[in-house]
């Protein structure tokens, strides 16, 4: 049993080896063969798979800017302006009153002959990120997920390297019986495994794997949160100062940018063609296979076995012509032999295939000149394009700006004649309001003598009330005051009487000490006298020692 190949290509030569040395019909088979019209061509084609990084490199260049943008969005401050019962306004501004001033039918009577008013502008202010810039890079994110999404997926299982090998066999033999003709074509594609792809790429599909989970951290951010539902944004991105000027932002737009003209799966595949030669020990095992299958099928069908017909077609019937030119050509010798005939067909189809491989190698060279050529055209063409793009954004954005300019017109127009009509509401309202305002304010005035009024009385009042209470203090203070100061002297007498007891005993202590130190100094003094005495006895013996 073969465990490869190999071994199967070795058994089947080992067995035919007997056949092709001993028989007679084989080797008249295989000179014949040898000596035919054969054509024999064999390819190796390579097909690397090189992973195009020029994406990868983009988006990994504009992550940053991305994160950047997205940690400290951009937003703004808007109002909202609703006009509601007083009682549910929150905030009464300058606006509020502007408002009421113009809109007097928000103004009723109240029951005590002034006026309140019954509706007022309430004005919010509101934050808001509902940018168009913000709005930019929330559908770039969507995009970009996508973007990296697809071409993760065929990279990854579809960027394995090939190797296909080619061969093709074309014979015709024609004897005094029977004409032969042998066509056969094959191809073998060896694929390179999973691992094989893993290991030769491991680096490239880490840096592609590390950019997808990136960019599925910024879809689950809390700013896509935050934006999700926003109005959509297509393409052309319009070229605001701030995607324009900010270096984040304008990272941003070419990235938009590239995805917009990026077409490519992500990867390039580089083809080797290379033409194999054909050793002796690979014609031989050619040849006999061509034996083999003739013999197979000659043998079936010429077996009087019962073949079921599947399908019988009746052509028309053909027209033999009779040739109308036949061209001679002299030779020196009439006893040519066929083998040197056919040498001869063989070395003319040999040369026309060089030829015509000269002249596809030409052709070939044509093309990539006319590719390269076409690369770079295309590459102008997105130069163009990108240009196009541009003057047609600001063509839009001047559309957009005139567009805008006359609807303020017209609004301008608009809030003129309402002005007008306003003003003279204003003016009736401002006569109105200023006899109410005259009404109002006497009214006021009376009012504010009552109460002022009351508010004397009731301040009278608390003076006298604050001055009782503060004479009732002064003397409970002045009590307060004379009974501590009659403690405070029973207990200085009492402290002085303690000292003279204490000081008279000390006084006496004293004595008594100063008369025992007398008495001691007295003795001191008797005893100095006595050592005086003694001294002066002992220097005489020491005076009388001398003399002697």
């Amino acid at each position: 049993m073969s465990d490869t190949i190999q071994d199967l290509y070795d058994s089947f030569s080992t067995q035919m080896e007997p056949i092709q040395a001993d028989d007679r019909y084989f080797r008249y088979l295989f000179e014949m063969a040898q000596a035919s019209d054969t054509t024999l061509e064999q390819k190796r084609e390579e097909l690397v798979k090189v992973i195009d990084e020029e994406w990868i490199s983009m988006i990994e260049d504009s992550l940053d800017a991305i994160n950047a943008i997205i940690e400290k969005p951009r937003r703004f401050i808007t109002t909202e302006e609703e006009v509601v019962p007083v009682s549910l306004a929150k905030k009464i501004s300058a606006d509020s009153v502007r408002h009421l001033s113009q809109n007097t039918q928000f103004l009723a009577p109240s029951d005590d002959g002034g006026i309140h008013p019954t509706k007022i502008l309430n004005v919010n202010t509101v934050e808001t990120y509902d940018l168009y810039e913000n709005r930019f890079v929330y559908h770039l994110i969507q995009r970009l997920l996508t973007f990296v999404d697809k071409r993760t997926d065929v990279i990854f299982w579809s960027t394995g390297n090939e190797i296909r090998n080619r061969f093709k066999m074309h014979s015709k033999i024609d004897d005094a019986y029977e004409e032969i003709e042998y066509n056969v074509e094959m191809t073998v594609k060896n694929r390179q495994s999973f691992a094989e792809n893993d290991a030769d790429n491991m680096e490239t599909f880490m840096r592609i794997d590390r950019v997808r989970r990136l960019v599925m951290a910024l879809r689950n951010a809390s700013f896509c949160q935050i934006m999700a539902g926003c109005a959509a944004v297509r393409s052309p991105i319009q070229r605001t100062n701030l995607i324009m000027k900010d270096p984040n932002y304008r990272k941003c737009y070419q990235l938009w940018q590239f995805m917009e003209r990026y077409d490519n799966v992500g990867y390039t595949i580089d083809v080797k063609d290379s033409e194999m030669a054909f050793d002796d020990e690979y014609m031989v095992q050619m040849y006999t296979n061509l034996i083999n299958n003739y013999a197979v099928f000659k043998s079936l069908t010429s077996d009087d076995r019962n073949l079921t017909e599947l399908e019988s077609v009746h052509r028309d019937p053909v027209k033999p012509k009779f040739v109308k030119e036949i061209k001679e050509e002299l030779i020196a010798s009439p006893d040519i032999p066929d083998v040197e005939v056919r040498r001869v067909f063989v070395e003319e189809v040999t040369q026309a295939q060089l030829d015509a491989e000269a002249a596809l190698e030409c052709e070939r060279a044509e093309r990539e000149e006319l590719e390269s050529q076409l690369k770079a055209w295309k590459v102008q063409v997105h130069a163009l394009t990108d240009e196009r793009d541009d003057l047609a954004d600001e063509l839009d954005m001047a559309a957009t700006r005139e567009q805008a300019a006359t609807q303020r017109a017209q609004v301008a127009e608009a809030a003129l004649e309402d002005a007008k009509g306003s003003l003279e509401d204003a003016e009736a309202g401002k006569r109105a309001a200023e006899a109410d305002a005259q009404k109002a304010r006497e009214d006021a005035a009376a009012e504010v003598e009552r109460m002022r009024a009351e508010a004397t009385a009731e301040v009278d009042a608390a003076l006298a009330d604050a001055a009782a209470k503060v004479k009732a203090a002064a003397e409970a203070a002045d009590a307060r005051v004379e009974e501590a100061q009659r403690d405070a002297a029973s207990q200085v007498d009492a402290a002085r009487a303690a000292c003279e007891t204490e000081v008279a005993g000390v006084r006496s202590d004293a004595a008594a000490a100063a008369e025992q130190a007398a008495a001691e100094l007295t003795q001191v003094k008797v005893t100095a006298a006595d050592a005086a005495a003694a001294a002066d006895e002992r220097a005489a013996e020491l005076e009388s020692a001398r003399d002697c």
